[in-house]
């Protein structure tokens, strides 16, 4: 496992972690005070019981049977427990009634001396004997709603209690479940959560690592587009961008290997002329002349495809070598133009042109020179003797725009091969020719590109191949 996925491992850990553990201690904690405050309320409940018994029993003992009357009508509207008072024939004083099952409990209650405070039985003047008691309920007083004046205090107000219940001491507080369990239920449970999302960032991260490795070390095929299954994110975006930044190296290695192997391929062939010639003048030093005529030929062929080389570097480089100025646009078609005019004779071609007025721009007149004429020789080898290769000029004053559209007669490309057209030493079968470098158009193509603007290439339907320059120019 990498540095990355400990880092993500290690702080959603801990992050759940001490969010589990504030989360159990403060339920703990919570739970721990509500047991607390239920055995002290049971207490307490007992504890006032006693205390109303006591205040009956003292007003007997005072007062007699009339002060305990006294006290218990004093206590009828009174919001609390009422006591009663009931003697061996179970008549309450008040003429209250009060559960069979109730009283039947509270007697043997006393009997076992379980509450004597809360229980008592006292003796009055006139020898009657009387049970005291407050009949609680299993909750205590917040159980029962206070008494409406002038409602009659009613011993059976609640459900009796169980069998059992007053002969019961009080309960002992209940001992709280360890928190020990949930702790590390809930500590394993983030383990497994922490490293699954550690897991699913360093993942592809580790990779786009290994992608970016065997990259380096020329494995120009490596994609890592399939490890990223059906992910949708940041991180799937960043493998097709890997994807695509490798893809455009493979094709660029690929494109110069394959340029390197054309350079090489038209250095042969002149060279190995140049050789053959050198051979034949020494054994035959007649032809001395001849030779050297062919051999100027052929170095002159080197030179031009070196110089051409060398153009079409600068370009693909971004370097051209000349800076932007203001010149003729229509003046430089016309020198183009009346140049061709001496090559069209020697290929048996005319040239159909139609210039423009003197019109002023800002651009690199060498390279769009270079350009433009790559462009019209191109037409003039490949145009049929006798044919005509046309150039037709547009300039759109207000768009600030040069169209300039070359039509020849010639056998024109295979669809296929519409798109490879531009690229170096590149012929078409029908088109190939061996006095051709196969430079002309690349240049062409780069040089419109560097003047931010478009050349292509299509077959016309009569027959030949139109190329089509459109170039903005700038105030």
């Amino acid at each position: 496992m990498g540095r990355l996925f400990w880092k993500f491992f290690l702080t959603f850990w801990l992050a759940l972690l001490v969010a589990g553990i504030g989360v159990g201690t403060a339920v703990w904690l919570r739970h721990n005070a509500w047991q607390g405050t239920e055995t002290v309320k049971h207490t307490i409940d007992v504890r006032h019981a006693a205390s109303f018994v006591a205040v009956a029993d003292n007003a007997i003992r005072h007062g007699g049977v009339a002060g305990l009357r006294n006290f218990l009508e004093a206590m009828r509207d009174a919001p609390f427990p009422p006591v009663y008072a009931v003697d061996d024939q179970d008549r309450e004083l008040l003429q209250r009634s009060v559960a069979p099952e109730v009283l039947q409990q509270a007697r043997t209650l006393f009997l076992q001396a379980a509450y004597p405070e809360a229980i008592r039985r006292v003796s009055a003047e006139d020898g009657h004997r009387y049970l005291l008691f407050v009949p609680l309920p299993e909750h205590g007083f917040a159980d029962r709603p206070p008494r409406m004046p002038g409602e009659e205090a009613d011993a059976g107000f609640a459900p009796p209690p169980p069998d059992g219940y007053f002969s019961r001491p009080p309960r002992p507080p209940r001992v709280p479940p360890s928190p020990l369990l949930p702790i590390l239920a809930g500590t394993f449970a983030s383990l497994i959560f922490s490293a699954a999302l550690a897991w699913y960032f360093a993942k592809p991260i580790r990779g786009l690592r290994n992608a970016f490795t065997a990259l380096a070390q020329g494995d120009l095929d490596t994609r890592v587009g399939s490890s990223m299954g059906k992910r949708r994110d940041e991180l799937s975006d960043l493998g097709r961008n890997f994807d695509h930044m490798a893809g455009q190296i493979h094709n660029l290695v690929h494109a110069q290997q394959r340029l390197l192997h054309d350079v090489s391929h038209e250095l042969r062939s002149p060279l190995a002329r140049i050789q053959a010639a050198i051979g034949l003048a020494q054994q035959q030093p007649e032809k001395i002349m001849a030779m050297m005529e062919r051999i100027e030929r052929e170095s002159q062929r080197i030179s031009d495809l070196v110089g051409e080389l060398l153009v079409l570097s600068r370009l693909e480089a971004g370097v051209s070598g000349s800076e932007s100025h203001d010149f003729d646009i229509g003046g430089l078609l016309d020198d183009i133009v009346e140049n061709a005019r001496f090559e069209a004779e020697q290929y048996g071609v005319v040239i159909r042109y139609d210039g423009i007025e003197e019109t002023v721009v800002k651009g690199r007149s060498e390279l769009l020179h270079r350009a433009i004429e790559n462009v019209l020789r191109n037409a003039l080898q490949h145009c049929k003797k006798g044919g005509e290769v046309a150039v037709i000029v547009r300039f759109d004053t207000g768009k600030r725009r040069l169209q300039v559209a070359v039509y020849d007669q010639g056998p024109g490309v295979a669809e296929s091969d519409l798109a490879a057209i531009f690229e170096p030493f590149f012929r078409s079968g029908d088109r190939g020719k061996a006095d051709s470098i196969g430079l002309g158009l690349a240049i062409a193509y780069r040089a419109i590109e560097a003047h931010a603007g478009r050349i292509q290439a299509s077959n016309r339907p009569q027959g030949g191949l139109r190329i089509e320059i459109n170039i903005p120019f700038t105030e």
